[in-house]
């Protein structure tokens, strides 16, 4: 087992997780595949029942949930709960949108043929899925993946393990059939190849990294369907006639909301040269204000880094950042009285970046 660490307090010890074996995996992709045949065979409004039924789970225990979401990954309490909540309602949505999944038929000269398209379930599909959003992002693979028929096995981030857990505890308690939803935590170098390369993956649907999702493509089956959903480098472009407070509110909440850490996240800023003294003046005002803290305590406005080495690697680029363009604040690790045993630092800005530097074309992911 590895000790699951609160990003806020690293002498916090949410809980020990088992590292599975690449035989582990093996065991849920075969028992996936023996619960296949029956699953697909039942009735769509059962499993619709079973969506329901989880999203109820998650809705009647959302504060332990959430209370686990932050201590393991960091966002505030707020988001957690925020988190949950669209999770539910996107059981709850594919346990609807499932049931509308139809063929069609086609008009023929001959009256005695009929031709028509039909929709079946693929077999057996894996999903791996990231710390970033733990539970939301694994919710909207596995929900559509079971509504249409197929089997799962779900590997969560190994940095987030607790809240995959308790996704999969809302299914079995919504009474999904064994083998039908298989868990298997562990390193990517472990158990990763046993669920991208196995002849009895049908699908694999991933959220990382741009490089992991590559190597994923590279080793899949030809006949194995892939889902990837990378990084980014995402641009917010504001014109000399914005609102320009308003214009700064987005780039607050898209760069900084979970402390950075989403691939949807604001990472640059075009600025129209006519505004961008005021627009810079504003934004570096607003910026300053922010709050960072432990998102357990009070409404902190950024939480922690996720891990020790997401912490590293985003230090690493303020440095390249002061380097290459001009820096405007912050950046720092913060270290003095409760920051001690977390992973904070204060949110950073730069401005004059050029199309040339590192900063504005590697995704930082903070």
């Amino acid at each position: 087992t590895t000790p699951n660490l609160n990003p806020a307090d690293r002498d916090d010890v949410v809980g020990a997780f088992p590292q599975s074996t690449a035989e582990d995996a093996q065991v849920a992709v075969a028992a996936a595949q023996a619960a296949f045949a029956g699953w697909r065979a039942t009735p769509i409004s059962i499993r619709a029942r079973v969506l329901n039924a989880a999203a109820a789970w998650l809705d009647a225990n959302v504060d332990r949930i959430a209370q686990g979401l932050t201590r393991e990954e960091g966002k505030t309490l707020a988001q957690s709960k925020m988190e949950v909540g669209r999770s539910a309602q996107t059981l709850r949505f594919y346990a609807v949108e499932g049931q509308t999944y139809t063929g069609e038929t086609f008009p023929q000269d001959d009256a005695q043929q009929l031709v028509y398209t039909q929709r079946e379930p693929l077999g057996v599909v894996s999903v791996i899925a990231p710390w970033n959003f733990p539970i939301s992002i694994p919710a909207r693979k596995i929900a559509p993946a079971l509504i249409t028929g197929n089997t799962v096995v779900f590997k969560p981030s190994s940095d987030t393990p607790l809240t995959g857990y308790y996704l999969c505890e809302a299914f079995a308690q919504a009474g999904v059939p064994a083998g039908v939803l298989n868990l298997v935590h562990g390193r990517a170098s472990e158990v990763g190849p046993t669920l991208v390369q196995s002849p009895q993956i049908r699908a694999i649907s991933f959220t990382g990294s741009t490089q992991a999702g590559e190597n994923i493509c590279r080793q899949a089956r030809m006949s194995t369907r892939t889902q990837m959903e990378l990084g980014g480098k995402n641009p917010l472009i504001v014109m000399e006639d914005a609102d320009l407070d308003l214009a700064v509110k987005l780039v607050v909440q898209g760069g900084f909301s979970l402390s950075g850490q989403a691939c949807t996240g604001t990472s640059r800023v075009l600025v129209h040269r006519q505004i961008k003294d005021e627009f810079t003046r504003r934004l570096v005002e607003k910026v300053s204000a922010l709050t960072v803290g432990n998102g357990l305590n009070g409404t902190p406005d950024l939480g922690p880094i996720a891990t020790e080495s997401q912490l590293e690697s985003i230090l690493e680029y303020v440095a390249i950042g002061k380097q290459e363009a001009t820096h405007l604040l912050g950046g720092e690790r913060l270290t003095d009285g409760d920051y001690a045993r977390g992973l904070f630092m204060r949110p950073a800005l730069f401005t004059d970046v050029t199309q040339q530097m590192r900063i504005a074309r590697e995704e930082i992911f903070g």
